[in-house]
């Protein structure tokens, strides 16, 4: 059930990435079809974003008092309407960003609950070998978005079968979740045994199966596995919320401890993301590379950025059982152990100081390549590494980030998303031109471009 959940929240949450990677290429093509300039096409990115930026901090917070299932699925479900209503708008720029924005919000929360959701259902020392993999899946599936917006953008001469393939996406997902993610958030189902609830948190399967066979599914026991429910009538949430629990996100951000957990998170996706945006400078200015060759050297980067996520989960867990072990504690036990007496940051970051003091070096290599115009095949072996090495950073210090804060994981990972949201702000609002015109180049041609 773990691998399972590990691949079906890896597909979910690339509703999140995908639709900002796959919108690239369709820039030109938008602003020719509503007759408005470049500039107000690359606003709709930007509304984009901050709503990529704030979403997530309401509904984690939101899926971590109430349950994971209804709100993921209400999200998974707004952002099918909202694509579905890019397919169809022709027109109507307002509803153009009006659109985006919902897209936004019912995509990018997602990553957050799946956190949620591996914090339920797997124990500490089991978590990366949960998080690599599904992350990995997203950043892989996410990384052929630019690829496919402008084949299919290319081949229909139009958006609507763009925003049509993210609604498949979605549909695909809901249903998935719908009949198969059993709720699995504590607050709501404990640990799982003698919980009895509303239909509201059953998945559809269950739901469907108890209207005709109501008393086999009530002495059903094989719907319980250990640390997980599945398709166990649940008890509604407890009552007595406050405003306060819609914003835990905002509010872990004034912690020291967690402040410093996500500055790494930030940081070290900041140099993922500059190593990106600076691609299209450096090899057409420096290199001379065409557009296709430039489109090509992104890849490199998103491979390292995929394997640093599978090395991630590896670790984390490999870590945890190595300090585990130092302290007198079976990593096996780690279910009736307290964190509060165990050094779980020691155990995260293990030969941190390393991996960062690594990245420097690359960043710093980087710089050196260039200017010196070195063989190009230098910075791109050494941006693979970065992009790896910084992935391998972020994706820790956020398994460290939820287990700090266990009882509201979900939460604890949008903050950081928050975080890192808004350093890509930053970096985008200096680069942002020059990364979007590589894409383009290499995704759409001479002919396209000629147009805007």
């Amino acid at each position: 059930m773990r691998t399972y959940l590990t691949y079906l929240l890896g597909f979910t949450i690339t509703l999140s990435t995908l639709t900002a990677t796959i919108y690239f290429p369709l820039i030109p093509l938008l602003s020719a079809n509503f007759s408005v300039p470049i500039q107000s096409i690359n606003l709709t990115v930007t509304a984009y974003a901050v709503a990529q930026a704030l979403a997530p901090a309401l509904f984690a917070s939101l899926a971590d008092c109430f349950g994971r299932r209804p709100v993921l699925l209400g999200l998974i479900a707004l952002f099918a309407v909202a694509s579905l209503g890019l397919a169809l708008n022709r027109a109507s720029y307002a509803a153009l960003i009006t659109l985006r924005v919902l897209q936004s919000v019912g995509g990018s929360p997602t990553p957050a609950i799946a956190y949620g959701i591996v914090a339920d259902v797997a124990p500490v020392a089991e978590r990366g070998a949960m998080l690599g993999p599904l992350l990995s899946t997203c950043n892989a599936l996410s990384a052929v978005g630019p690829v496919v917006g402008g084949a299919v953008a290319l081949a229909t001469a139009g958006v609507e079968w763009v925003f049509l393939a993210l609604l498949l996406v979605a549909v695909v997902a809901l249903l998935l979740a719908g009949f198969t993610l059993p709720e699995t958030g504590r607050r709501v189902v404990g640990n799982g045994d003698e919980v009895v609830v509303a239909v509201f948190w059953k998945t559809w399967w269950a739901v469907g199966r108890g209207v005709f066979r109501r008393e086999e599914a009530q002495s059903a026991d094989v719907e319980k596995p250990r640390a997980l429910v599945l398709d166990t009538p649940l008890r509604p949430p407890r009552r007595g919320r406050s405003l306060r629990d819609a914003v835990v996100s905002l509010r872990i951000i004034l912690h020291k401890d967690a402040f410093a957990v996500l500055w790494m998170v930030a940081s070290s996706y900041s140099v993922y993301y500059t190593f990106q945006v600076a691609i299209p400078v450096i090899f057409d200015e420096v290199y001379g590379y065409n557009e296709l060759e430039i489109g090509l050297v992104f890849l490199p980067g998103l491979a390292g950025m995929t394997i640093g996520g599978v090395v991630a989960g590896k670790l984390v867990d490999r870590n945890y059982a190595v300090v585990a072990r130092k302290h007198g504690v079976e990593p096996e036990n780690n279910k009736k152990h307290d964190l509060l007496e165990f050094p779980i940051e020691r155990a995260r970051y293990r030969h941190c100081l390393v991996f960062v003091l690594v990245e420097l070096l690359l960043v710093i290599g980087y710089g050196w390549a260039v200017r010196f115009r070195v063989h190009p095949s230098v910075p791109i072996i050494l941006q693979f590494f970065a992009c790896a090495l910084s992935t391998l950073l972020s994706h820790t210090s956020s398994a460290l980030l939820v287990d700090i804060f266990p009882n509201t994981s979900s939460s604890a990972y949008a903050s950081g998303q928050l975080m890192r949201a808004t350093q890509e702000e930053e970096d985008k609002d200096e680069d942002d031109n020059y990364s979007l015109k590589a894409l383009l180049f290499c995704l759409e041609g001479d002919k396209v471009l000629s147009k805007s």
